[in-house]
């Protein structure tokens, strides 16, 4: 059976679930489940991602989470594979953690990301775990209690989902809480059957709901998306160019050495000539922001707001990129 397709496109919303393999325990206890964690908050500030929910079960795990530039294969491999590290030495085994690869769905945010959030925030009360919602509400592994209020933890962004519920603290709590217990009153929606359609890994590609949920122009729209950046990323990786590469040139075209595109604090013109570098790497050859950022030594979000600068220096500069074609 061939493998699902694995859509990718800043900013989409994601339903990640990884299970161990053979249904094998991939938590034993809350050390394995902190070490996780831990894991998952330093790889989504790596990358520049949101989580807005998560649920640690023993044998399996859920995220929702908005993508960056930065592809979610890698950062998912790196997540999955560091824990499966961890875990095998701690238990003194050796061989696979996780079966097979990790299954992804893309999700239009305006329709479903409440639904997505309820489906995964409730699988501890679905699987017995927790008997009732008083218990489900201080269950520190998974992003309900946080939203509740009764446990914090830094890599989750609970004022987003709040702000989808009311208007203060309060009325979003009593909102949500009314939201997922009415989801267990009507557990085989539509929703909850595509989502467990897809965790059972069915790959029918006359079936898009298998590998994206939303409306059609949101489908259209997530597919063709997808297919511009993996045209995008094949150039760039094609003609083997790097980040490195663009500076150097970048440095000569403005008469400044390279070492100080990477300094963040500069000034003149080694300070527009970082501009240009983020304009050229993201917008013409397609670099992620999160590795030029790392490359400059800022953030994500730092680069983004300097790619219109960057755009107009480089067309004043009238910079010549004629050197890729002779590589």
């Amino acid at each position: 059976m061939p493998r699902k397709a694995r859509l990718h496109s800043p900013g989409l919303v994601h339903h990640v679930m990884a299970r161990g393999i053979d249904g094998r325990a991939v938590f034993i206890d809350d050390a394995d489940r902190n070490r996780f964690l831990d894991l998952l908050s330093r790889g989504l500030s790596r990358v520049s991602y949101k989580c807005y929910g998560w649920s640690l079960m023993p044998n399996h795990y859920h995220l929702v989470i908005r993508a960056s530039e930065e592809p979610l294969g890698p950062f998912m491999r790196r997540l999955n594979s560091t824990y499966a590290r961890y875990f095998n030495r701690k238990n003194e085994r050796k061989g696979y953690v996780f079966q097979d690869r990790f299954k992804s769905i893309p999700t239009q945010d305006q329709l479903y990301l409440e639904e997505l959030i309820r489906y995964v925030h409730l699988n501890p009360l679905r699987a017995g775990i927790c008997r009732d919602f008083r218990v489900l509400n201080r269950y520190l592994w998974s992003g309900h209690s946080c939203i509740m209020g009764y446990a914090k933890r830094g890599f989750q962004d609970v004022k987003t989902m709040l702000r989808r519920f009311g208007r203060d603290n309060e009325s979003a709590r009593k909102a949500y809480l009314g939201f997922l217990k009415k989801g267990v009153e009507d557990d085989e929606t539509d929703f909850v059957r595509l989502i467990r359609q897809c965790n059972r890994g069915v790959a029918d590609s006359g079936q898009p709901a298998c590998w994206v949920i939303g409306d059609r122009p949101f489908i259209q729209k997530a597919v063709a998306r997808d297919r511009e950046n993996r045209a995008r990323f094949a150039e760039y990786i094609r003609q083997g160019l790097t980040i490195s590469d663009i500076a150097a040139h970048v440095a000569r075209a403005l008469g400044v050495k390279t070492k100080y595109l990477r300094q963040k604090n500069t000034t003149g013109t080694a300070s527009q000539a970082r501009k240009i570098l983020a304009h050229i790497g993201h917008r013409i050859y397609g670099i992620p922001v999160v590795k030029i950022g790392l490359f400059l030594g800022i953030g994500g979000p730092a680069v983004s707001m300097c790619l219109d600068e960057g755009e107009r220096l480089f067309a004043k500069e009238r910079i010549d990129l004629r050197f890729v074609s002779s590589r």
